[in-house]
């Protein structure tokens, strides 16, 4: 990142930067505080070090700027403008509103587990140990805090049953399924799957967000299910994003190769793909060029921006803080270019979104979005 940084003024200074690159420098350059000459690297080391020390620590890990006119890649956009925008005054946010904020924190690993019979355990407070029996299987949290499944002996191979783990708003929860494959279940998200997987297939169902790594089965293909796509694989790494109130349901994957198939056709990805299907289309797109740490960052606990508008990252602060988003008046059109740790309260990020224009106003869980 400080190389890309010092590369880019370099090649300012040097007279070959193309327009866009141009427009970076100087809308950095016009919003230091001082200074008349064109800005070195050794100047943006120097401001940035002077606006660290101020920051708390918490606030210090957070990174966020816009894009106005045109996407910028985040490498660059990052090392330019970390220092300069927090030279505005950090109290921006009315003392009640940040108090309000504040007191709302990130999300944590929460989930409900609903068993065949329907008996109903809440994760969260379950001691560590065993949770439940089914058919020989043994039901279990361990010391991390995770569900896993354990095969003892299948008492009755003719008798099956589904569970359903469910993760709230503010929610995330990891199960090791009876084949050994691992999930990961981000907030707002449901998985239901076969407390014992049938000879032929491992199916399951998913609604939200979810990391899969399968494990490998040659005779058995992997299968999740969401209300619009069917995802196929033996075994291998992939992430599936299939959130109701998005615009198109993403699968991205890591490792290995999936196949994913709706009622108008198929698409085969490999490493480093990612097929979009639009929900108003119902078409199935590959898109080769991808960033594997910005469809993952959730999973790393980041919130990661790419020349996203506001509404894509509320719905997200919407699910992780468990709150309600409604706007008013004129909105933003701004993209937005960055990374805030999932672990920040809902004060330090709306702090950051004050200084780009927008207006946080805050009754109980009700988030009211408008512009400055």
């Amino acid at each position: 990142m400080e190389k890309n940084a010092k590369k880019l003024l370099d090649k300012f200074l040097a007279g070959n930067c193309t327009p866009e690159e141009r427009a970076i420098v100087e809308d950095w350059y016009l919003q230091m505080p001082s200074g008349k000459d064109a800005p070195n690297h050794s100047a943006i080391e120097s401001s940035k070090a002077e606006v660290w020390t101020r920051l708390s620590p918490r606030v210090r890990s957070i990174k966020f700027v816009t894009v106005k006119h045109f996407a910028i890649a985040a490498s660059i956009i990052l090392c330019l403008t970390v220092g300069f925008y927090f030279m505005i005054d950090r109290n921006t946010l009315p003392l009640t509103t940040t108090t309000e904020l504040k007191d709302i924190l990130p999300g944590g690993h929460k989930a409900i587990l609903t068993l065949a019979d329907g008996t109903v355990v809440d994760l969260d407070d379950a001691k560590n140990g065993q949770i439940a029996k089914q058919n020989g299987i043994v039901i279990r949290k361990d010391k991390n805090g995770q569900l896993e499944y354990i095969i003892k002996e299948i008492l009755n191979p003719l008798v099956t049953g589904s569970n359903t783990i469910s993760t709230p708003r503010g929610g995330q929860y990891q199960v090791s399924l009876p084949d050994g494959t691992k999930v990961w279940l981000n907030a707002a998200t449901t998985l239901k799957y076969p407390y014992a997987f049938a000879k032929n297939e491992r199916a399951v169902e998913l609604s939200g967000e979810a990391y899969f790594e399968v494990s490998k089965d040659h005779t058995r293909p992997f299968r999740v299910k969401t209300d619009e796509q069917t995802v196929e694989v033996l075994g291998t790494h992939f992430n599936i994003n299939a959130y109701k109130n998005e615009t198109a349901v993403k699968t991205t994957l890591l490792e290995g190769a999936v196949k994913v198939s709706n009622a108008l056709g198929s698409v085969n990805l490999h490493p480093g793909e990612q097929s979009r299907l639009n929900s108003s289309t119902a078409k199935l797109i590959v898109d080769q060029q991808i960033d594997i740490d910005k469809e993952m960052a959730w999973k790393n606990n980041v919130f990661s921006f790419d020349n996203d508008d506001l509404q894509t990252i509320m719905r997200q602060i919407s699910r992780w803080y468990d709150v309600d988003v409604v706007y008013e008046g004129k909105i933003t059109s701004e993209k937005y270019v960055g990374e805030i740790p999932r672990s920040s309260n809902l004060a330090e990020v709306f702090k950051i979104l004050e200084l780009n224009h927008v207006h946080i106003d805050i009754k109980g869980k009700v988030l009211t979005v408008s512009g400055n």
